[in-house]
């Protein structure tokens, strides 16, 4: 998901931060929202994709910015002004080391660390930047959960049920500072150390049993109970998982290519069914 950076980008470069060499540079065409221009260790170009994330980006870096405050671990700062490149905006962030954590392991005891390092942060600096829970795919609505509940059948649908049953609960959960995608390349690791979180353009305050979820999906979805400062946070972050798979399960019944329904339920199908334990756990 990487080529060559075109001369306007390489241009983009120099002008953002003329002192760093550009020249040869890649630009990493992965994330949905911004692309990514890297061609030294010491900055990155972050350019907005859409007149969305354009128009967030001031906002995204002013959140970063106070974010890095208050963290153990690096975030990636602005170290230039905001420019308009082709329509959108662009600035130049510090480059952060590190490679994404191999996926499906992980030691239980650090990535505990990081939900309480996040839960310890201090909301009122960051609240006029943080980003709304649901920003990224939206409430659940009438139309979203008819749509997944008239697809399943039997067990698993009355597994659903009781997953969007919890819906009103989580909203009362005391909020803490949601990461809104601890997974991949968002954060980088050296030596089994983690060294930066990257992308907090969803960061919100939310219920912090998130980010167990999240960090679960990537590292090993056996290692909640483990990831999870006490036991409601670990069922809660059980339920979030089943309702992140029926998220997935809305988007793929939306599309119009046939997407490969058996497969994705093979895969969420136990997740659902998890979450459904989890939520009766609490009503036993």
């Amino acid at each position: 998901m990487s080529r060559p950076a075109t001369e306007a980008e390489i241009n983009l470069g120099r002008a953002l931060c003329p002192e760093l060499p550009w020249e040869g540079g890649v630009v990493n065409e992965a994330g949905q929202f911004h692309t990514v221009l890297l061609a030294n260790d010491q900055a990155v170009i972050r350019m907005a994709r859409t007149e969305a994330s354009s128009a967030q980006m001031p906002r995204s870096i002013r959140l970063h910015n106070l974010v890095a405050g208050q963290l153990p671990y690096r975030v990636p700062t602005a170290c230039s002004a905001m420019l308009e490149f082709e329509g959108r905006n662009a600035v130049a962030l510090r480059f952060i080391p590190g490679t994404a954590h191999a996926p499906h392991r992980g030691d239980p005891a650090v990535l505990r660390r990081i939900v309480q390092d996040l839960a310890a942060v201090d909301l009122q600096p960051l609240a006029a930047d943080l980003a709304e829970p649901f920003a990224f795919r939206g409430r659940w609505n009438d139309g979203s959960r008819s749509r997944c509940l008239g697809y399943l059948s039997g067990q698993l649908r009355t597994a659903a049920e009781s997953v969007f049953a919890q819906i009103a609960q989580l909203d009362q959960v005391p909020p803490s500072l949601v990461h809104g995608d601890l997974a991949g390349q968002n954060m980088h690791w050296a030596d089994g150390k983690l060294v930066g979180i990257l992308d907090w353009d969803l960061a919100c305050a939310w219920d912090p049993a998130l980010n167990t979820a999240y960090l679960a999906l990537w590292h090993g979805q056996d290692l909640v109970e483990q990831i999870a400062p006490d036991a409601e946070q670990a069922r809660r972050a059980r339920i979030w998982l089943g309702l992140m798979g029926l998220e997935r399960l809305s988007d793929a019944l939306s599309r119009s290519d046939n997407p490969r329904l058996d497969k994705l339920m093979r895969k969420i199908g136990p997740r659902i069914l998890r979450a459904a334990a989890a939520a009766g756990a609490r009503n036993r």
